[in-house]
């Protein structure tokens, strides 16, 4: 008989042992998966509720008229400063690149017989930028009058008038990319990376590393810089034009016949973050009975059914609902899910966007936390002495102040603001970092490979963060996932007071005090809902990750 070939047994590291343990618990599972889809929800808030299109394909004319409009009055505005004598370099510049932002709008929905005239204005304008004479700008002023002539767009299905108008032609636009900065590329190109982890992770594993497990380990660094790189080269290399979602032309344009759209597509949640409709202010979630609204306007079900006043009799007020393009029917039940807060806006369009808020700051304040405890913790554990006296002098000190009010006076002086209320939590919740790190420390520095390290003449900084920090790291890891559940209910809290995050920008903190009363329950339970399952889930991976890191496990 042939013997069996031996299987390799590989010796496991630390961070093996700690993963090994993770795996078998079907909390950690459930916890990632849930937050992992939460961070995604937040992450890609604008491709999921926008007023905005995700693609459009047509003719804008209300976008060609406001270009030809601005045409004139930009032009005449350098005009006016070159005849004054006041037009530097700098002056000149900045007004040629206006003119020239309008110029690109107009070619955008022009065949190309019909720029000619906009190839005049360009040459006008690099001789203005070359020589800005009052001479040069008059020409540049009286070829803008020429386009708000010849360039006037002609009315759709109708033939346009030879010098008089012209037919706008269609473009293909992406409004909900276009108005992306490159942070949210950059977290949305890296997310996608996380998100399809357990595939490309598994594939370079087995198809390049062939299974070796000592080459998987030794090839961390370089999946790492590969995990990263994708996101920071979309980052760098995106163009887009960042501007407020608050007011989008689109839906109006829509409805008004301005924007004639061959084909148009709207995200998921059709509506904007700040889109107000007081039509439908306080509206119940639209599967609910009592959500239901006749074509003129009024309830049918419910406490506020009826066209008259029960008690007074007098006739109540109402209007119909206004149906947009890309929303759904009035009654339908995806139309408000979640219903509408005082002022008619989407809950479930704000919950998404506010995700961003409550998570962000969670997750900001505790790195900024984990960082500046783990720097003074370690120094105090390491070095001892006057410097460790010293540093526990300070965390006492802070410690003897309650941290939430701590925190609300700080924000209250300096205001509220979501980089306000990150540094403040971080700075003022460090101390329990602190004392782990510096109990770690105290313990470790003692051992053989510190010993070993000072013996051969190593810097203290490196022994400290190359070989005695990544050994003391456990307790910091446990201690910042369940500070990040700390963070987002002191966020809450303080939205809930009114120093959080100030509107029309939404929080989950903040979503809860659009109204108080019963009668809107909507209002309290749904952002309620999804704080309490955060915290639950950040504290369930925090208990599980803190297991996984006893001793007593890994030695099992």
């Amino acid at each position: 008989m042939t013997e069996a070939p031996k299987r390799t047994v590989y010796s496991q590291d630390y961070w093996d042992i700690v993963l090994s343990q993770l795996r078998k618990r079907p909390a950690v599972l459930i916890s990632l998966t849930v937050l992992v889809v939460f961070y995604a929800a937040a992450i890609y808030a604008p491709i999921l509720a926008n007023d905005r299109p995700l693609y459009f394909k047509g003719i804008d004319l209300s976008l060609h008229r406001k270009a030809q409009r601005e045409l004139g009055v930009t032009t005449r505005a350098a005009l006016e400063l070159i005849t004054a004598g006041s037009a530097g370099p700098e002056v000149s510049a900045r007004e040629a690149k206006a003119v020239a932002e309008r110029v690109a709008v107009l070619r955008t929905q022009l065949a190309k017989e019909d720029q000619t005239i906009l190839d005049e204005v360009d040459g006008v304008l690099e001789e203005l930028e070359g020589s800005p004479s009052p001479a040069t700008a008059r020409r540049l002023v009286d070829l803008a009058d020429r386009v708000k002539v010849r360039l006037n767009p002609a009315a759709p299905g109708t033939p346009p008038l030879p010098g008089q108008s012209v037919a706008l032609v269609s473009y293909t636009a992406y409004p909900v990319l276009q108005n992306l900065s490159r942070g949210e590329i950059f977290f949305m190109t890296l997310w996608a990376v996380v998100l399809t982890w357990p595939v490309w992770n598994r594939i370079v594993n087995r198809a390049l590393l062939k299974g070796d497990r000592a080459r998987i380990r030794r090839a961390r660094r370089a999946k790492t810089f590969a995990f990263l790189a994708p996101a920071l080269l979309a980052g760098l290399l995106w163009q887009g034009k960042q501007g407020a979602f608050f007011l989008s032309p689109y839906k109006a344009g829509l409805s008004r016949g301005d924007i004639i759209a061959e084909k148009v597509v709207f995200p998921p949640i059709p509506f904007g973050i700040a889109e107000i409709n007081d039509t439908e202010s306080f509206r119940p979630p639209t599967w609910h009975l009592e959500s239901v609204i006749t074509e003129e306007g009024f309830y049918l079900h419910g406490p506020r059914a009826g066209t008259a006043d029960e008690a007074t009799g007098i006739p109540k007020m109402a209007k119909p609902v206004e149906v947009r393009r890309g929303e759904p029917a009035v009654n339908d039940n995806h139309r408000h899910p979640l219903g509408t807060d005082s002022l008619g806006r989407d809950m479930l369009a704000r919950i998404v966007w506010g995700a961003r808020v409550s998570l962000a700051v969670g997750l900001v304040s505790t790195l900024l936390l984990a960082l500046v405890g783990t720097i003074l913790g370690s120094l105090a554990g390491y070095y001892g002495g006057k410097l460790d006296l010293v540093i526990s002098r300070i965390i006492e000190v802070f410690q003897c102040f309650p941290v939430f009010f701590l925190i609300l006076i700080v924000v209250a002086f300096i205001g509220p603001s979501i980089l306000n209320i990150m540094l403040a939590i971080g700075l003022f919740r460090w101390t329990g970092v602190a004392r782990l790190v510096r109990g770690e420390f105290i313990r470790l520095r003692g051992q053989d490979f510190v010993v070993a390290s000072r013996a051969l003449g190593v810097r203290n900084v490196r022994t400290i963060f190359r070989h005695v920090l990544p050994n003391g790291l456990g307790p910091v890891l446990v201690a910042a996932t369940f500070s990040v559940a700390s963070g987002i209910l002191i966020e809450s809290g303080l939205s809930f007071l009114g120093f959080g995050i100030q509107l029309p920008i939404p929080s989950w903190g903040a979503l809860l005090i659009e109204s108080r009363s019963a009668e809107h329950w909507w209002i309290q339970i749904y952002p309620g809902v999804l704080i309490f399952i955060t915290v639950l889930f950040y504290n369930l991976l925090g208990e599980s990750v803190r297991d996984a890191l006893d001793p007593r496990l890994k030695a099992a």
